[in-house]
């Protein structure tokens, strides 16, 4: 009989633990679960980072690219009075597009160093022309017509072929009617009427001509 009511008793006190064990299982479970939902989530969220972070770097890229192709066919003054389009890390910038910085900012000496830095150790960029004329216009805008004048031969001569070459002859052109020397002056600013008759180089060129006759 006592072995009767022995088993009755843990029989009862057995129920609400095996009941306590299931509502424990049954939260883990859930927990899992969730877990399982937590990390599913940030890996949908990495992915869309990473897509995000991409598009951005190509966006970035392409704007990077058409402010070069404006800041290519700018002046000094033009470039001065722009905004800069992309503000980027100075660590990741070029001497080059250090210098194109500066000059935006009216530093032209500390540009002038910059240009001169990227032509002795960036042999194979493109940028190297775009670079010779700039430090032919930073020099010209200076009052120093003897070295603008070797700037502009310098891309003339290296890079013949380059779409900078009319508006550097024309440079100097105007730079050796400044000197008085008007016959070197005219031949060059005749060539430029000649051989590039479609650019605006040789528009400024006829009518440079034209003043002087």
């Amino acid at each position: 009989m006592l072995r009767f009511f022995l088993i009755i008793f843990l029989s009862l006190f057995a129920q609400p633990q095996e009941g306590s064990d299931k509502e424990f299982i049954e939260l883990y479970l859930k927990i899992q679960n969730l877990e399982k939902e937590i990390a599913t989530l940030r890996n949908e969220i990495e992915v869309i980072q990473t897509q995000l972070d991409f598009y951005q770097a190509k966006n970035i890229e392409k704007i990077n690219e058409i402010d070069s192709k404006l800041t290519s066919i700018m002046s000094i003054e033009d470039l001065q009075q722009s905004e800069v389009i992309v503000e980027r890390n100075n660590q990741m910038l070029n001497s080059y597009d250090q210098a194109i910085l500066l000059i935006r900012k009216g530093q032209l000496n500390e540009a002038l160093s910059a240009l001169n830095a990227f032509v002795q150790t960036s042999d194979d960029s493109d940028d190297i022309p775009l670079a010779y004329f700039w430090m032919g216009e930073i020099n010209l805008t200076n009052g120093n017509l003897a070295v603008a004048t070797q700037n502009y031969n310098t891309l003339v001569g290296l890079y013949p072929t380059h779409w900078k070459v009319p508006l550097a002859k024309f440079k100097l052109g105007i730079i050796y009617l400044e000197q008085g020397s008007k016959e070197r002056a005219v031949a060059i600013l005749d060539s430029v009427v000649r051989e590039y008759p479609d650019s605006s180089a040789a528009k400024a060129s006829a009518e440079t001509l034209s003043s002087l006759e």
